[in-house]
């Protein structure tokens, strides 16, 4: 029998996806925009992280999560449960299918439909909160449910929201490589509220590098519908987050992300979901008349939200 070749992330030779989850061998790419920053300021990139191979940003996290876990046989026999509103689930979906674990993921009743499937695809169990008359966010309450099932025998939960391998995932692989994507010029980090690991683990590492790099979070508004980011004070705040880390908050509104997100469809060619568009719209206005290289994550696309498309088109 013929003995596999090895594997060689120069080539694009893996033993499996998980393998293609950015590192410091295989960075996801940062990308120039050209036509949507106004003249005369410096410039933006976006760091394309659906360029992961499940499609988002949390796929790092996903793995680094469970690789801890399985490394301290956590999940022996155990079956994976997870609070998530979508990437996260998806990505942990995916793991748990190339790690050989069932998996339960326990989401809000306002999930895009196009992210349920995927985690069914991916052979996830879907538990659906009902919806809440409460005034509760529809992510608490699912994450209730998923600490009730976790407290019974056979179930281990990763926890994204408090977990440090999160953050730390973000530490030691998405910070490093935009340090060296950007020569060491980066002035301007943008990420947004979400589980605040990547805003955390990358501007802890951006600031040991250099203290005067300003981290800024985009924060949507009350009542937004811009999936995957949270406003703080609708929502538990994430344990994972690092207030020390972030000089400025920067709110956007939804009107302000569907223009974005549009503009970077047709001027950029760049298949942004709400998310990244929110980052992109908060980072614009906030570079107004500021130099320097400047970095903002583009946490997932468009291309899992159909749905939003069609709202943004009208249709």
């Amino acid at each position: 029998m013929s003995e596999p070749l090895e594997h060689d992330a120069h080539l694009r030779r893996y033993d499996d996806l998980a393998q293609m989850i950015g590192d410091a061998e295989n960075p996801t790419p940062i990308v120039r925009l050209n036509r949507v920053v106004p003249t005369g300021g410096g410039p933006l990139y976006v760091k394309l992280e659906w360029m992961n191979p499940f499609g988002s940003v949390k796929d790092r996290a996903a793995k680094w999560m469970l690789e801890a876990l399985e490394s301290g046989g956590e999940l022996e026999g155990k079956t994976i449960v997870e609070a998530t509103s979508g990437n996260t689930g998806i990505a942990l979906a995916a793991m748990a299918t190339l790690m050989g674990h069932p998996m339960i993921a326990t989401v809000p009743h306002t999930m895009p439909a196009e992210k349920a499937v995927f985690l069914e695809a991916l052979g996830a169990r879907l538990v659906e909160t009902a919806a809440s008359g409460s005034g509760r966010h529809p992510m608490d309450i699912a994450y209730d449910l998923a600490e009730e099932l976790v407290s019974r025998e056979g179930y281990v939960m990763p926890d994204q929201y408090a977990n440090p391998d999160n953050a730390r995932a973000h530490y030691e692989t998405t910070g490093p490589e935009i340090w060296r994507q950007t020569e060491g010029r980066i002035r301007y980090f943008f990420a947004g509220f979400g589980t605040c690991g990547t805003i955390t683990g990358v501007g802890r590492y951006l600031k040991e590098r250099d203290p005067s790099i300003r981290i800024v979070a985009i924060e949507p508004v009350e009542g937004h519908k811009i999936s995957g980011l949270k406003n703080l004070t609708e929502t538990s705040v994430p344990a994972v987050l690092d207030r020390s880390v972030i000089d400025e908050v920067v709110p956007v509104d939804d009107e302000q992300t569907c223009e974005v997100a549009l503009r970077l469809h047709r001027e950029e060619a760049l298949f942004a979901g709400s998310s990244s568009a929110a980052i992109v719209a908060g980072a614009l206005r906030y570079l107004e008349g500021r130099e320097g290289v400047a970095v903002a994550i583009a946490p997932d696309s468009s291309l899992k939200a159909a749905s939003y498309l069609a709202h943004m088109l009208g249709r």
